[in-house]
């Protein structure tokens, strides 16, 4: 497996000690995307469009740090191609755009300022390029190749380099307008490309589905498995293949494996918005600060990495609600941690550790094996003994590993802590910590839209809608099904009629990322009056004669 090439084993690298002290960072999406409306550009979009007149690089860190973030990953291309830096692999980039009057370097700025409020900094280039006219031949793979290098020997020191596995499909590919399908496994001669990265910035961490240093959790929740393991072997879906992004069985990323071959602890990226972009129509759609602590106990607080997705808008600036969401998320964490009740280093002796509690309160436990080691602890209990010597079982789990933070019932009056490991290993020592946290009360959901159910009228591949009488319609929202089944559709072509037979086609476009981000898809039109409506897909998931999803609605005047 050439990932040995790349991967220390089971006992971390220095590079991931040193990764992120506080497990938590941000992936910035922005380029010209956020000037389309869209999620996954086709690759055709003038960079004339992108402008963003109020882009101040350091606000936007500042912004970062003092919501205690470690870091920043870029998305310095994204799968349309369009580079935000002037690099000379294309002129698909942003000197052809009135961003600084044509000077400008996005990537350079954001890097400068990352280095002057000390905030580290990451970036992602797309290996997908839907633009490029050479996609899915030798002479592309040597360009994305050169822009690696370009960014990595330019732009450091980083402290990730990021990779996904989106890989090939529909795009403008230099004005052919087709479907290029590439070997993921191969085409992108992932052993060179990762030396690359390791030749010019060592001490960043590479990430993707298939590692080797992060793994992808699995989804786009940012939610690792309560018990997941920070080691994990890779195993390809196509047989008799080597695992590379792309060609990864990532469901079992988001529990890992005890016994993996591999320290690779799970990246658990997430957007704050249901998108990636900017959308307007999302200004007031961020994830609830009880949300994001339990998404931060479900990614750092099981030995991963919290990464969450912010995206500056046309202007170039965070939303103000991002940025109050950002905070009241720093501040929550901080609360979690304020009140420490006992700390402690504690060796382990006839298969158990001990510490005396002395009648002090605690519902906040973490635990962490020794951090030059690796995950070992594969099965734990966790026990209060009171004065009368009586017990009682707290908690009871599977995976420590570096770090491990639960959330218990209220403990009260207790005289010892005692925490037993069932598995055949047994650590020397386990560092733990109780505090007395306080979490963030839950908030209400909000409203949901009612879906409006489609006719019995047969037509393969499409949802008609009789809406009673005529009525402004300014657009739709469709809610995929969070499992994704088959007849998911991955592109929508939207019509209206006041007949039900003469059909004007009012938007056509994709649900970009639809399957590993199966969030509620909004699009909007200019206002019509509709008396029905109808929805079909050319493409969508699986193999499936109906569209398959959990709700429809309108937007309406």
């Amino acid at each position: 497996m050439y990932l040995a090439k790349f991967n220390s084993g089971r006992k971390p690298a220095l590079r991931m000690l040193n990764h992120a002290p506080q497990g938590c960072y941000a992936i910035i999406h922005f380029g010209l995307n956020t000037f389309t409306d869209q999620e996954w550009g086709y690759g055709n979009a003038d960079p004339a469009l992108f402008d963003p007149a109020e882009f101040d690089a350091e606000l936007l860190v500042r912004q970062l740090r003092d919501s205690g973030l470690d870091g920043v990953i870029l998305v310095c291309k994204h799968h349309d191609g369009f580079c935000l830096w002037p690099t000379a692999t294309t002129d698909y980039n942003i000197s052809r755009a009135p961003f600084r009057n044509g000077k400008g370097d996005l990537v350079r700025e954001v890097a400068d300022a990352c280095r002057k409020y000390e905030l580290k900094m990451g970036f992602y280039v797309s290996p997908w390029d839907r633009h490029d006219e050479n996609y899915g031949t030798e002479l592309y793979v040597k360009k994305f190749q050169q822009q690696l290098r370009e960014i990595h020997s330019n732009y450091g020191p980083a402290f990730e380099a990021w990779f996904d596995g989106a890989n090939g499909g529909d795009g403008y590919y230099g004005g052919a307008c087709e479907t290029r399908k590439i070997d993921h496994a191969r085409y992108y001669r992932w052993q060179e490309t990762f030396q690359i990265i390791r030749d010019l910035q060592p001490n960043a961490a590479i990430f993707s589905d298939a590692g080797p240093d992060l793994r992808w959790v699995g989804n786009e929740k940012g939610l690792a498995d309560e018990e997941s393991f920070a080691t994990f072997t890779p195993a390809a879906v196509t047989a008799g293949r080597e695992p590379a992004p792309g060609n990864v069985k990532y469901q079992e990323s988001t529990s890992g494996h005890a016994d993996g071959i591999f320290f690779m602890p799970p990246e658990c990226d997430f957007p704050l918005r249901p998108g990636w972009f900017y959308h307007a129509g999302e200004d007031n759609a961020q994830k609830s600060t009880a949300q994001l602590i339990d998404i931060f106990m479900r990614s750092a607080g099981c030995g991963g990495y919290f990464n969450v997705g912010l995206a500056p808008d046309r202007t170039g600036r965070l939303h103000k609600n991002d940025v109050q969401s950002l905070l009241d998320f720093k501040a929550a964490r901080d609360r979690l941690f304020a009140r420490p009740v006992a700390e402690a280093v504690l060796p382990v002796k006839n298969g158990s550790c001990h510490l005396p509690l002395n009648g002090k309160s605690f519902n906040l436990l973490e635990m962490a094996e020794k951090s030059d080691s690796s995950d070992w602890v594969n099965g734990y209990t966790v026990e209060v003994i009171y004065p009368d010597k009586s017990r009682q079982r707290v908690l009871q789990g599977c995976a420590i590993g570096c770090r491990r933070v639960k959330k218990v019932s209220t403990v009260s009056n207790g005289a010892e802590l005692v925490i037993s490991f069932t598995n055949s290993y047994v650590p020397g020592e386990l560092q733990i910590k109780l505090y007395d946290a306080i979490f963030p009360a839950e908030t209400a959901a909000g409203s949901v839209d009612t879906a409006i159910m489609p006719l019995d009228i047969p037509e393969e591949g499409a949802w008609i809608f009789d809406l009673a009488a005529p009525m402004d319609v300014e657009g739709f929202i469709f809610t995929p099904q969070e499992n994704v089944p088959p007849g998911t559709p991955v592109t929508y072509s939207f019509y209206g009629s006041n007949d039900g037979q003469n059909w004007e086609l009012l938007a056509q476009g994709e649900f970009g990322n639809i399957v590993n981000n199966p969030v509620s898809q909004r699009v909007e039109i200019a206002c019509k009056i509709l008396r029905f409506c109808k929805l079909t897909s050319s493409r969508m998931t699986g193999k499936s004669d109906s569209i398959q999803g959990k709700a429809f609605a309108l937007l309406r005047k």
